[in-house]
C-alpha cells in the first residue's frame, strides 16, 4: 500500500504517546474556540470587551482586493465584524490611491471571535486587525501563492530585545500609512513599537494631532495593530476610552525611562507564573458557540 499523507498522519498519531494526544484533546476543549471554523448564522455583533469577548454574524475577509492581500491565511484568523472588514477595503484601496503600496493584513479574529490559545489578549470581538509594516514590493504586484501566503517574512522596523529602530529597514511610506488610518473617525487606537511612534513623532513635529491615537505597546516592530471604535448601534460592545493628553509627550517618555529599561532587561523568573484568572465571557457568548453556522465565503 502506497503511504499517502492520509496513512501517514494515521500511523503517526498511532505512535504518539497517550499522554501527547489527551494533551492535545485538552487543549482544544478548553478552548473550543478555536475549533469552530464557521461564523453563526446570526445578525453582526461585537459582543463584550477587546480582551474578553466574541463575535456573531462574522464576515470573511477576501484574500485580496484593492490595496491588500492577506497573509498568514494558515492561521485561520481572518474574520472580523462587517464594520472591521467594510474598513480594511476603505483604508487599503486609500493606501493604493496615494501610492503608498500594497496591504498585507494578518490576524484579525476567529470565525466566532473569543479568545485564542496564544499570541492575543485581544482580537477577541472583530473589530482589531494587525497589518505588516514590511511590503514587498514585488509580492505586492501579483497573488500570493498559499505557501507565501503562509511563509514570506515580515520585516522588523524595530529590534525588540534592544529596544531600538531598525533605520536600514526604515520605510518612508510607514507615517502615510499609519495617518491615513490614525485619521478615520472610526479607529479607536493603533498600537505600535515605542520607538516606531517616537519615529514618527520626530517625523511629524508640531503636526502631530494624528498621532494621538497611536499608542506605544510591547511588541508591534514588524505589525501595527489596528483596534475600531464599537460599531454604531451596537449596544453589545465595550468601548474604548478617548486617548487625553499630547499626543507625543508624557507616556512616550516612560518608555525610554530607566524604570522600562529595568523592566526590558529584568532576568527570567525561575517560579513559574501563575496564569492571571480570566473574568467570565459575556452570557450572549455562550449563545454565539453553539449557535447554527452560517455562510463562509471568499
Amino acid at each position: 500500500m502506497p503511504l499517502t499523507k492520509s496513512l501517514f498522519a494515521r500511523l503517526l498519531i498511532a505512535t504518539l504517546p497517550l499522554s501527547l494526544l489527551l494533551a492535545a484533546t485538552d487543549a482544544a476543549a478548553q478552548n473550543p474556540w478555536e475549533d469552530v471554523k464557521t461564523p453563526s448564522k446570526q445578525s453582526p455583533e461585537s459582543i463584550g470587551a477587546y480582551t474578553n469577548g466574541c463575535l456573531s454574524g462574522a464576515e470573511q475577509m477576501p484574500l485580496r482586493g484593492d490595496g491588500f492581500q492577506l497573509v498568514r491565511t494558515g492561521r485561520d484568523r481572518h474574520y472580523g465584524n462587517p464594520y472591521l472588514v467594510k474598513f480594511l477595503k476603505d483604508f487599503s484601496s486609500s493606501v493604493e490611491k496615494n501610492n503608498l503600496g500594497r496591504l498585507q493584513i494578518g490576524d484579525m479574529s476567529m470565525a466566532r471571535g473569543g479568545p485564542f490559545s496564544s499570541g492575543h489578549t485581544s482580537h477577541q470581538m472583530g473589530l482589531d486587525a494587525d497589518i505588516w509594516f514590511s511590503q514587498d514590493r514585488r509580492a505586492a504586484e501579483r497573488p500570493l501563492s498559499p505557501w507565501e501566503r503562509d511563509n514570506i517574512a515580515a520585516i522588523p522596523m524595530a529590534d525588540a530585545k534592544k529596544h531600538v529602530l531598525l533605520e536600514k529597514n526604515w520605510d518612508e511610506r510607514i507615517p502615510g500609512i499609519v495617518r491615513l488610518a490614525s485619521e478615520d473617525p472610526r479607529v479607536a487606537r493603533i498600537f505600535v513599537h515605542p520607538t516606531i511612534k517616537r519615529k514618527m513623532c520626530d517625523i511629524a513635529g508640531s503636526d502631530n494631532e494624528w498621532l494621538r491615537k497611536v499608542r506605544p505597546w510591547w511588541g508591534h516592530n514588524y505589525h501595527f495593530h489596528v483596534r475600531l471604535n464599537c460599531p454604531p448601534g451596537d449596544n453589545s460592545c465595550k468601548p474604548q476610552a478617548k486617548v487625553k493628553g499630547d499626543p507625543c509627550g508624557g507616556g512616550l517618555d516612560w518608555w525610554f525611562s530607566d524604570e522600562f529599561y529595568a523592566i526590558l532587561n529584568r532576568p527570567p523568573s525561575k517560579e513559574p507564573e501563575k496564569p492571571a484568572e480570566k473574568p467570565p465571557m459575556p452570557a450572549q457568548c455562550a449563545q454565539v458557540l453553539s449557535a447554527p453556522a452560517g455562510e463562509s465565503k471568499r
